[in-house]
């Protein structure tokens, strides 16, 4: 017993130190990078006390954690609130100061990380020790290990936590799912929409420059419009994001439609661009006392797109509230394959799901999928799922946020009530789901440069701008 006793303490003694280094140097994958130092030295001064039973403690000690692993993410299926991650965590307790902090701060490389850690390990112990295993052993050994990382690596991409998340852009404070960085005032050879002749509206004073937000699919249209009037703007943002260290701008600013709307009632913006606010947002206004103009800028179509090699092209209104409602959940009931539906929503307040909501009318919408991740309080949350291209899938959103901005590839757009949402269609309205674009700004707001950029918006170069985005113009 005391022999065995010995052996897990010389087992976890590195990993401890790991741990503890972990505090100096960040909880964060890199940080297991020192194992690769440590523990050669560690091994290496104590070789003459690892022999072949030292090692047998080690490998299998390493491989029942391999083992756990691939359990605990099978059984759980991303899901952290998942009582057997308990199991884990009791197994990694040399881990104890990493795995404390990355619970706290909703780090998920803590797992990879030790993974890691084991993998040098028993390579550094092979080579220490040296074991006289026969190859086809040594085979087997390494044949689990690799099988057990693949395992692992393909669990874990697949689970909702990670399939569901979209694609994860980390700037714009968290707000953005899609790289809107071609589109920044101050990027060179940017994709803005630019004029053939000088702008009917020069605005030169900063201090006179409305300030915008809006829409993740409308900041190309306003950071184009600030572009063509707002004098040496794309200088003025440079400087002030170098400064503060933040991609976002001072004038031309990004919060997306949750935020951005807030931002609006709060008087910190001037002018919103996107879809009208939600029932919700509308009694936020209401409550803060402030009264919304909207001026349309534009023409849009919300639009429901599935996987390219559904064999749906077209469904009626009804049998998409149907679908979203929970009374349909399989395409073969609306002419498809005999397949689940996987219907998407998007976030709460966001732009799209606020036209869901005015699409949906008195039909209530059924529960949307989620998903759980770690927060930054070291609790756990549950946020919607964010559409993933798999067989089934079916999702919604504004038509230039699909193509224009490039949302999500392999994927076709369908016709609603056998009309298809061409250019023309939206125009004339034929097309159901046509919206308008809008700019909307507080009645109360009576600076000069707002009225003035309202018409210019509405005026021959405004509308130029609109229409070379991609949008619809008047």
């Amino acid at each position: 017993m005391k022999y065995f006793l010995h052996l897990l303490g010389f087992y976890f003694a590195p990993a401890v130190l790991v741990s503890f280094c972990s505090l100096f140097f960040g909880v964060h994958i890199l940080s297991f990078f020192i194992s690769a130092f440590i523990l050669p030295l560690y091994y290496f001064s104590f070789r003459k006390k690892i022999n072949h039973y030292t090692f047998q403690v080690i490998l299998w000690m390493n491989m029942i954690s391999y083992a756990l692993l691939f359990l605990c993410l099978l059984i759980s299926q991303g899901s952290l609130s998942n009582s057997v991650w308990s199991v884990w965590f009791i197994f990694s307790l040399p881990f104890f100061v990493p795995a404390f902090l990355a619970a706290f701060t909703g780090e998920p490389l803590v797992v990879i990380a030790i993974l890691l850690y084991h993998t040098i390990e028993l390579m550094i112990c092979f080579f220490v020790v040296k074991p006289e295993y026969s190859k086809k052993k040594i085979l087997i050994v390494l044949s689990c290990i690799v099988l057990s990382l693949c395992g692992d690596a393909y669990i874990f991409l697949n689970s909702p936590s990670q399939k569901y998340k979209g694609h994860d852009f980390e700037y714009m404070e968290g707000f953005s799912s899609t790289d809107l960085e071609p589109f920044f005032p101050y990027t060179k050879n940017n994709k803005l929409v630019t004029l053939k002749e000088p702008s009917s509206l020069i605005i030169e004073n900063p201090s006179n420059m409305p300030i915008l937000d809006g829409a993740e699919a409308c900041y190309p249209v306003y950071a184009a419009i600030a572009n063509a009037v707002y004098k040496d703007i794309d200088q003025l943002e440079k400087d002030y994001a170098e400064k503060n260290n933040t991609p976002l701008g001072k004038i031309v600013t990004f919060y997306n439609t949750a935020v951005g709307y807030e931002r609006l009632f709060n008087k910190e913006v001037d002018m919103f661009f996107g879809a009208k606010p939600s029932p919700s947002q509308q009694e936020l206004a209401k409550d803060m006392n402030v009264q919304l103009e909207y001026t349309p800028i534009g023409k849009e179509a919300f639009v429901f797109f599935v996987n390219k090699d559904n064999p749906i092209d077209n469904i009626s209104s009804e049998d998409m509230k149907k679908i979203y409602h929970g009374d349909i959940t399989n395409w073969k009931d609306v002419g498809g394959n005999n397949q689940k539906i996987i219907a998407f929503q998007r976030p709460e307040r966001s732009g799209s799901q606020s036209m869901m909501l005015y699409f949906m009318g008195n039909v209530s919408l059924k529960e949307p999928l989620t998903y759980e991740m770690a927060s930054g309080m070291g609790g756990i949350i549950k946020e919607v799922a964010e559409y993933h291209n798999e067989n089934g899938a079916l999702g919604y959103t504004f038509k230039y946020f699909l193509e224009g901005l490039n949302q999500e590839k392999d994927v076709k757009i369908l016709s609603i009530d056998g009309v298809y949402p061409t250019i023309e269609n939206i125009k004339s309205g034929d097309y159901p789901l046509s919206t308008h674009l809008y700019c909307v700004t507080l009645k109360d707001n009576q600076k000069p440069n707002v009225k003035k950029l309202l018409d210019y918006l509405v005026s021959e170069q405004g509308q130029y701008i609109i229409e070379k985005t991609g949008y619809c113009g008047l």
